[in-house]
């Protein structure tokens, strides 16, 4: 009866030794955050037309569409690029004291434009749009693919360091030992924070009580993060 009391305690030492030579783990987020200039402007042209027919509302719509390229065109303009999309065709429903009637169709499609001068070039196409139409729009500056891909190994490389930073600060003040690392997981892609500059409707004006508009881009914050699992010894 004395040997499996034995062999018990033999393998409850065994463990307690394992576990305490066991190196410690510590598992930190590393993150990372810019700031950079946007390098281009995003104009989104919202365009609405209703008819008593879908064809009579596409029609429109594309006038209004062509109405606002040969706009873009005339300004001589090199620095941006247009594209339609976002079309959507639907029912007129009009509601009335808890009654509905169909009165033809609503069409609307979205016109994004991208400028990729922030500067002189911006304001003639802005100019442009003024003096071609009185449909709404949003503005907001933001940073090209390019650049945004240019910054990503400044990122990653600034995440890996802060998660390295804090695991040394976790070792040293609980008294874990020298670091090295287990694992590293990366799946994250960095991320902007676009800001939106002006969304107001664009109106024809008299040129004479009309200003030419101010552009002033901000900064915009890029970040990232990693994860990183050390052993300390």
């Amino acid at each position: 009866m004395k040997y499996p009391v034995v062999i018990l305690m033999m393998l409850f030492f065994l463990y307690q030794q394992s576990y305490a030579q066991a190196p410690s783990t510590i598992s930190v987020d590393g993150k990372s955050e810019i700031r950079v200039m946007p390098d281009e402007a995003s104009i989104r042209v919202n365009l609405n037309a209703k008819a008593m027919t879908t064809k009579e509302a596409t029609q429109t719509l594309n006038e209004q569409s062509k109405s606002v390229e040969e706009a873009l065109k005339k300004t001589g303009s090199k620095a941006y690029t247009f594209k339609a999309d976002n079309y959507f065709v639907n029912i007129n429903r009009i509601y009335t004291r808890g009654s509905a009637r169909d009165s033809g169709y609503l069409a609307s499609q979205t016109l994004e434009i991208t400028v990729t001068d922030t500067a002189d070039e911006l304001v003639k196409i802005v100019e442009a749009l003024h003096q071609s139409t009185d449909m709404g729009f949003q503005l907001n500056f933001r940073l090209s693919k390019e650049k945004n891909k240019s910054h990503q190994d400044e990122l990653l490389r600034l995440a890996l360091e802060d998660a390295r930073h804090k695991a040394e600060v976790i070792s040293e003040t609980m008294g874990l030992g020298q670091l090295k690392v287990q694992r590293v997981e990366y799946g994250h892609e960095g991320t902007t924070r676009p800001v939106l500059y002006r969304s107001e409707a664009l109106m024809a004006m008299d040129s004479e009580k009309r200003t030419a508009p101010t552009f002033v881009p901000e900064e915009q914050t890029i970040s990232d993060q990693v994860k990183v699992v050390f052993l300390a010894d």
